[in-house]
């Protein structure tokens, strides 16, 4: 049996990059995986593409930021199947510019996406799995830019702070999770090569896809091999 045979996983941002690597990855692995983004057209090609190659997956159209919209996806979800065993909190937006030009609704955008989408997210999983006996894991997809110490790059100031919340978020839903086997963990890349690192910084160069990110989250999502992790996020220092 693979490691998360009839485990069901709930990915956001899951129509291309990061999001549908780790999709395929979980599914690989024997999981169920319901791809969420709102951008229907990715959803469905990637989908297509996981069930052409004899994998479990399914779609849910859904914009993180809005609190009705999560919480009749996760309704749905609970109807159909029953349970929630994994979460990977990966949607995100970047809205770049000079900060004392910034217009607080660019602000208020990002951290919708990012933060606040990963807390309605995060907190509808943990209303399902605390009536597991087994648990859940969440993982959480922040950024090295969102780690104390690293470089920083002017025009960036919402997408760092939001990733550095998330990084906090991430260690206090661990200390919540505990108690009820839920573990929570997260994962800090730098520079991977997807569309929004082309859109952001075409100068840069990397080494570093989105399957490699995958196969650490994937790794993070199955208690076989990290159970005995949670609070921890795993700073990935990307090969240029």
């Amino acid at each position: 049996m693979k490691s998360l045979e009839k485990k069901i996983a709930f990915v956001t941002g899951g129509g291309r990059g990061i999001g549908a690597a780790t999709a395929e990855a979980l599914a690989h692995r024997g999981a169920h995986v319901i791809l969420a983004s709102r951008t229907e057209a990715e959803l469905t090609a990637t989908v297509a593409r996981l069930r052409t190659a004899g994998l479990s997956a399914s779609t849910r159209v859904l914009d993180v930021a809005d609190e009705a919209a999560v919480e009749a996806a996760f309704t749905t979800l609970t109807a159909e199947f029953g349970r929630l065993d994994i979460l990977v909190n990966n949607a995100a937006i970047l809205v770049s510019g000079p900060f004392a030009e910034m217009l607080p609704s660019d602000w208020d955008q990002v951290m919708g996406v990012n933060l606040r989408g990963a807390m309605l997210c995060a907190r509808q999983a943990f209303r399902l799995m605390r009536e597991q006996p087994s648990g859940g894991t969440i993982v959480n997809v922040s950024s090295l830019g969102g780690v104390s110490g690293t470089e920083k790059f002017p025009g960036y100031a919402a997408y760092t702070v939001s990733k550095f919340a998330l990084t906090g978020l991430t260690e206090a839903l661990a200390a919540e999770g505990r108690d009820r086997n839920i573990r929570v963990n997260g994962v800090a890349p730098g520079a991977v090569d997807t569309a929004m690192l082309r859109r952001a910084a075409p100068h840069l160069r990397t080494r570093t896809g989105p399957a490699d990110v995958a196969k650490i989250i994937a790794f993070l999502c199955d208690p076989t091999e990290s159970g005995c992790m949670t609070g921890a996020t795993l700073v990935i220092n990307s090969n240029a």
